[in-house]
């Protein structure tokens, strides 16, 4: 198969769509196939090609004010590339512009190629502006879109109810496959039993709530438990952090690390903390939840498996306890078959029949768990 994946931003940039892109990618070329990726840039003026472990990687530029929106500037770029021998268009982000291209091709072209899109979906926006945009206009040009997809793939059953409950058109076509793990995650186990410090890793933005985790961590200090926070990660937050970091000692604010370190880093935490307000699949949250870290965290957190979830009010006392009683009776999470992570290998598989199936045209989409 020619399959070609359409993201945002390039494959290999910090971000959760651009995570699976890359690990999709990867794997179907590891597999054989031929892999293309289009993606976003916003440093470039002009759209350049490279290749990346195998990978053909087309940058489109972008305006993408605050990190948001990625509106290409070269439409005919892309509308180029996508008019070659293909056999899967699997795009990812619904807030996305340069995402939502393939749905505008399938419309005005009718290609051949057949048409998958993630959509990532967890919120209608992070910001007032955002929310109003989608109420007014974003949310019926995507479900009058989506008309067009062959396929709609969700990453959690927690996305698939909001898709459904959002989008008309998507419950028969919804097909929902969990994210993987590295494989070398299934190696580490918890060893911060003893360990002086609370970890949260990932975007540094407003809705990870990532102020409320220093509240929290705060009080639980002043009730004479001597625990740090460690923050790693990159945004529009850090510069706010890394004051932070300067003016209370106990608080350490680090860019992302490389793989091995990162992965040490967590495996030796007291426990892990993440309070987010929308997620699909949090990897962070799940890779400790593999390994057997405590964890405290909102439901939207753990969509990956909700019933880990032990953070339901959004206070700070009411999550210093929480924190609390993880410092002090740890509890390591159990995952039940119905949603414990797979490797990417066993991911990388369930997402070769799943295009093999559309390729096939007497196959039927409905909503179902590969």
């Amino acid at each position: 198969m020619h399959i070609v994946y359409v993201s945002p931003r390039h494959p290999y940039s910090i971000g959760g769509v651009e995570y699976t892109v890359q690990k999709l990618a990867e794997g179907m070329a590891a597999k054989g196939h031929q892999v293309s990726v289009i993606c976003g840039n916003s440093a470039i003026k002009k759209s350049t090609t490279e290749e990346v472990n195998g990978i053909s990687v087309l940058n489109v530029p972008t305006f993408s004010p605050k990190n948001a929106f990625h509106i290409p500037k070269d439409k005919q770029a892309i509308k180029n590339f996508l008019t070659n021998d293909i056999d899967i268009v699997h795009t990812h982000s619904v807030h996305a512009i340069i995402s939502t291209l393939p749905l505008n091709l399938k419309k005005s072209l009718n290609p051949k190629w057949k048409l998958v899109y993630t959509l990532h979906f967890s919120t209608p926006g992070y910001s007032l502006f955002k929310r109003l945009l989608w109420k007014l206009f974003w949310k019926r040009r995507i479900n009058s879109g989506l008309k067009y997809a062959d396929a709609i793939h969700s990453t959690s059953e927690v996305e698939s109810n909001l898709i459904t409950d959002t989008f008309s058109v998507a419950n028969k076509k919804l097909t929902l496959i969990p994210l993987g793990m590295d494989e070398n995650v299934f190696s580490y186990r918890w060893k911060g039993l003893e360990s002086d410090y609370i970890i949260y890793c990932g975007r540094l933005e407003k809705y990870k709530r990532i102020e409320l985790a220093v509240k929290s961590i705060e009080l639980v200090r002043k009730q004479g438990h001597d625990i740090d926070f460690i923050i790693v990660g990159k945004g529009s937050r850090a510069a706010y952090f890394n004051k932070l970091s300067k003016d209370f000692g106990w608080i350490t604010c680090l860019r992302p690390k490389p793989r091995k370190d990162y992965l040490e880093l967590l495996s030796n935490a007291r426990a892990a903390i993440n309070l987010s307000s929308a997620e699909n699949f949090n990897l962070f949250l799940a890779e400790a939840c593999v390994m057997g870290v405590p964890i405290v965290a909102t439901p939207e957190a753990a969509a990956f498996c909700p019933r880990f979830a032990n953070v339901h009010k959004l206070e700070s006392n009411s999550i210093a306890a929480t924190i609390v009683d993880a410092l002090l009776q740890p509890k390591t999470c159990i995952f039940p078959e119905t949603c414990a992570p797979p490797s990417w290998n066993n991911v990388i598989g369930r997402f070769e029949s799943f295009y093999m199936n559309i390729l096939d045209k007497h196959s039927k989409i409905t909503l179902r768990e590969m």
